[in-house]
């Protein structure tokens, strides 16, 4: 908890200083325990503007039962999974509203799938020759199941390896 709240801040003060008119939000800024649920109540609750997009970054440490797993990986909703993002009282004609809710799936689908890209490269470019490269995974973890919104969901390493849990409380290196 303590790593990935420092991860967050600090990616939150990166991305303010890159991107100052933007809206970006943390769903904790101290050592406060949320549920899963409440991670992505706030971030589904988050209003838009016009022309304004979202993404949803979950931030996390891995562990196994195996203390030899090593590695940072980042995971996206597997493409196969659907979800009704667009509600019956949205006024939208109930004909249509199957394909509007398909199109905006996929629309969200790519959208995580170039997020998760990005980021995994830019994780293996910095850190790649400290901590092996697991890759891009996807799977229907709670949180980018039920963010309503391009969403990604990335594994830092894994605390449970005494090397990398080494590397996850060095600054330089979590930065």
């Amino acid at each position: 908890k303590d790593i990935t709240l420092k991860v967050a801040k600090n990616l939150h003060a990166t991305l303010k200083k890159a991107y100052p008119s933007k809206k970006i939000e943390l769903t904790r800024k101290d050592d406060t325990f949320l549920s899963l649920e409440q991670r992505v109540e706030i971030a589904n609750s988050v209003k838009l503007a016009q022309n304004e997009a979202i993404l949803f970054v979950s931030i996390h440490v891995n562990a196994a039962f195996d203390k030899k797993a090593t590695g940072f990986e980042v995971w996206y909703l597997s493409p196969g999974y659907r979800r009704n993002l667009i509600s019956n009282t949205d006024s939208v004609d109930k004909e249509i509203l199957p394909i509007l809710n398909s199109m905006l799936e996929e629309e969200f689908t790519q959208e995580s799938i170039l997020m998760a890209k990005a980021i995994l490269d830019a994780m293996d470019k910095e850190v790649g020759s400290q901590s092996k490269n697991r890759g891009l995974k996807e799977e229907e973890w709670f949180v980018v199941r039920n963010a309503n919104m391009p969403s990604v969901l990335i594994e830092l390493g894994f605390i449970t390896n005494k090397q990398e849990a080494t590397l996850l409380h060095d600054d330089k290196y979590l930065h």
